[in-house]
Formats: C-alpha cells, sequence, structure tokens
C-alpha cells in the first residue's frame, strides 16, 4: 500500500493548489484525478483578476495565452449607450486544457491516475481502494467527489436562490 500524509482526490484548480500550497510547507502529496492530464474541460474559462492574486500568479508568470477580458455593467431599462458603469479589473479568459495542467504542475505534488472508488477509515488513517492510505484526506473533485459522496453522504448540496 502507498502511503502519503496528505492525498487529495480531484487535480483541477482547487486541488492543484491546494497541494501547491501544502508543497511550499515540505508536506507529503498525492493527488489522485480519475483522467490523466492534460485533460479537455470545456466550461468555466473565465478567470477574475482576483483569483491570480490568489494564485500568486501574474499574467507574465502564466506561458499559455490569455484573453484580458474588461467587463462594463449596464442597468436596463436604461438605453446601453446611456449608462456605462466603470470598467472593473481586468478578468482573463484561459482554455482550460492548458491552465489545469500547468496549475498540476505548478503544484510539485506526486500526481496518479486513479478514480477513487472506496474510502474507509482505519487506525486514525484513510484507506483508498486498499490501494493508497494517508493522515489528511481532501476531497477536490466536484460536485461528484468521492470523498464528499461516502463520507458525508447525507449533507447535500444547498440550493442557493438569488
Amino acid at each position: 500500500m502507498e502511503y502519503h500524509e496528505t492525498i487529495i482526490v480531484g487535480g483541477g484548480p482547487s486541488g492543484s493548489s491546494c497541494a501547491w500550497k501544502l508543497q511550499q510547507a515540505g508536506r507529503d502529496v498525492l493527488i489522485l484525478d480519475k483522467a490523466k492530464f492534460p485533460r479537455l474541460k470545456l466550461c468555466a474559462g473565465w478567470i477574475p483578476s482576483d483569483v491570480f492574486r490568489d494564485l500568486e500568479l501574474t499574467p507574465v508568470d502564466y506561458p499559455h495565452s490569455l484573453l484580458k477580458l474588461s467587463t462594463r455593467l449596464y442597468v436596463a431599462p436604461i438605453p446601453f449607450a446611456l449608462m456605462p458603469w466603470p470598467t472593473r479589473e481586468i478578468d482573463y479568459s484561459i482554455r482550460r486544457i492548458e491552465f489545469d495542467h500547468w496549475l498540476l504542475q505548478r503544484s510539485g505534488a506526486d500526481f496518479k491516475v486513479h478514480q477513487v472508488n472506496h474510502i474507509e477509515r482505519q487506525a486514525g488513517h484513510y484507506i483508498l481502494d486498499g490501494q493508497f492510505a494517508c493522515q489528511y484526506l481532501i476531497g477536490a473533485g466536484g460536485n461528484a467527489c468521492p470523498v464528499s459522496r461516502q463520507l458525508f453522504p447525507t449533507q447535500r448540496l444547498r440550493h442557493v436562490k438569488f
């Protein structure tokens, strides 16, 4: 059985960013994801500039292409031309296939392609599929994350109303 201090299930931006900070602190981290990277991800290619700040990243540091986006807010029913609000900070459009892979590489953590199917707790450790063990387990696998589904089965996602 392969042991790591921390295992993160999910290698997307949340998992790889968490691994990056843990690696900076000298922790032993393994990321498990069901998909091989780079992987095609069609959604969510808009990154606000504060996310870049939180990731300690500048556009100059990012090795792939970025499209800068300026946003303006209009209040209906006032005609568009009459009511532009000040432009807020620049946002960026990225390609998730590049961004996610770059964040994963930057993390410096060990990575394995593995779909987690079974999680159990034994003697203060988490055992994943009888193959991996850890003291700390982090679920970063999105809304279908096996960590959330198996360790917190009665908790449901809350619906937010706007």
